[in-house]
């Protein structure tokens, strides 16, 4: 497994079992800002929140909670608050809420430019002498103290709120999550009329999606180039990473270990079938160029992963999500709306809770063609409301087998999922054609499993670091001109890559792909074999 996967995942998974401090009266820095305490935490927050939006530098992946300085909160967390009860169970909630603030800070503290992590540092050193030299070693120092400072404050935070009923509860009411659409677009766009035009295009596309299914459902790797993980374990060389053996906090959320969570993503890390040939269609690693723009060196093909969760009936489960990168969707007219700079297909799957494959969704970076692939008996649950976009399955699989992993095909220019069916474990790593699935593509490469986390924090050529994604969780220079024809839908910049967290996916009703309860409100399971299916 790679070490970049393992660095990412540390980010993510790692906590500091340090008790947490008391808060003592504050003192006083010799420049006059309370350097302990509750006042001097707040004057901390206050200085890095000015620091962090004039450098641009805020990560918009976990939201900020108004009023409460080192705490944030993304939809499955807030899900968790509406489910807590109390003591061990509180305890455990507002960690989850202080890991998320801590790691978004860690990730803008190491984006911040030199020169305003000295400013910062100079005034919460609680010496007369600090030196502002912007040496290599003085601000690697800078940064480490004020994470301490941060995760101080953090721990400090949420023993107080623990304590206060009052505060507890205003914190449950205010650790929510805006939606990603814009209500004033689509009054403005008239939404209800405009909708009805919008649903005839999105049943096309639909439709489209369906028929390549079909086409392909036997033909995944046909004329295609395979990649496959490098270097990926097999169940022999498990030791321990099995779901089964993950422990639970108090409510019952799954606590991987760096090394199990770094295996399981391995160990279910799909197979890609490349269908286009031209170098738009080969995926890479994202990185910055001088000028600080997000390039795909193809020459270093990579996947992301990182794991997520989602609730199913009173069971959290987890979620294994994987994000291919292309260079770009080249025009495929003049008139091309939809054509611009990166592109990417996003394959989730959802595991229960013995590592099997239970469902598998997709959708592209821009939060664009959600589409599912039901694993068994599901069933999709009525819409609530005539016309919206619910819930499209594309295609539907009998099972996947314990020992195989997932192969898609990828359509070249528009890099839609356009077919899947699954291989053993072995034939992802050996290379080998499935039988039966259409001639042996043309050729096979292998791809770097890196932590989609590490987009936040890239390295720039000229020193420094720097997001993928701007503070409002777009990445710059991705926008399409779709976004001018579709605003009546009310997502913002449609069209635009985003940031986990802010996958708007449905024009026509409201949906995100990050809902705690996307599968539990739109799916249910009834007891059925598989040769009851639904066609």
């Amino acid at each position: 497994m790679t070490r970049w996967l393992g660095v990412g995942l540390a980010i993510a998974l790692a906590a500091c079992a340090s008790p947490p401090p008391s808060l003592a009266p504050p003192s006083q820095s010799p420049r006059g800002l309370p350097i302990a305490g509750v006042d001097g935490c707040r004057a901390l927050a206050n200085e890095l929140a000015a620091v962090i939006t004039q450098a641009g530098v805020g990560d918009a992946q976990a939201v900020r909670i108004e009023g409460f300085d080192w705490l944030r909160v993304d939809r499955f967390t807030a899900a968790l608050g509406r489910q807590a009860g109390g003591g061990t169970q509180t305890a455990a909630w507002l960690e989850h809420l202080r890991a998320l603030d801590a790691q978004a800070r860690r990730i803008e503290l190491d984006n911040l430019p030199d020169a305003q992590v000295a400013r910062v540092a100079s005034l919460t050193t609680p010496t007369s002498d600090a030196d502002p030299a912007l040496q290599p070693d003085a601000v690697r120092l800078a940064r480490q103290t004020l994470q301490a400072r941060i995760d101080s404050c953090g721990r400090a935070s949420t023993a107080a709120i623990a304590q206060e009923p009052e505060t507890l509860d205003r914190l449950r009411r205010s650790a929510r999550v805006p939606d990603d659409y814009v209500d004033w677009q689509r009054a403005l766009g008239i939404y209800p009329l405009s909708a009805l035009a919008f649903q005839a295009g999105v049943r096309r596309e639909e439709a489209a999606m369906a028929a390549a299914h079909a086409r392909h459902a036997n033909a995944v790797a046909l004329d295609t180039r395979l990649m496959v993980i490098e270097r990926a374990p097999t169940d022999a060389q498990d030791d321990g990473s099995r779901i089964a053996n993950f422990r639970r906090d108090a409510l019952g959320v799954p606590q991987p270990e760096l090394r199990q969570a770094t295996a399981l993503l391995a160990r279910h890390a799909p197979v890609i079938a490349l269908a286009g040939h031209t170098g738009d269609d080969r995926i890479g690693t994202l990185q910055l160029d001088a000028q600080g723009r997000s390039v795909v060196d193809t020459g270093r093909p990579a996947v992301y992963g990182r794991i997520a969760f989602m609730h199913w009936q009173g069971e959290i489960r987890i979620q294994l999500v994987y994000t291919a990168w292309f260079p770009g969707r080249p025009p495929d007219s003049r008139a091309d709306l939809l054509a611009g700079h990166l592109d990417g297909v996003v394959l989730r799957l959802t595991l229960d809770a013995d590592e099997r494959i239970d469902m598998i969704d997709s959708i592209h970076p821009c939060g664009c063609w959600h589409q599912f692939i039901p694993v068994g008996n599901w069933q999709v649950q009525p819409a609530p409301v005539a016309g919206e976009e619910w819930a499209f399955v594309a295609r539907r699989l009998a099972s996947v087998p314990p020992e195989h992993r997932v192969r898609i095909r990828v359509s070249g220019g528009a890099h839609m999922l356009e077919g899947i069916d699954s291989v053993s474990r072995l034939q992802g790593i050996d290379q080998s054609a499935q039988p039966g699935a259409g001639s042996a593509s043309p050729g096979t490469d292998h791809y770097t499993l890196l932590p989609d986390d590490m987009l936040r924090s890239l390295a720039l050529p000229s020193g420094g670091r720097r997001s993928l994604y701007d503070p409002q969780g777009f990445v710059p220079g991705t926008n399409r001109a779709e976004a001018w024809l579709f605003w009546p839908m009310g997502i913002a910049d449609a069209g635009a890559m985003r940031q986990w967290g802010h996958h708007a996916t449905a024009f026509v009703g409201r949906r995100h792909f990050d809902d705690a309860d996307l599968l539990e409100r739109r799916f249910i399971r009834p007891a059925q074999s598989p040769d009851q299916l639904r066609p």
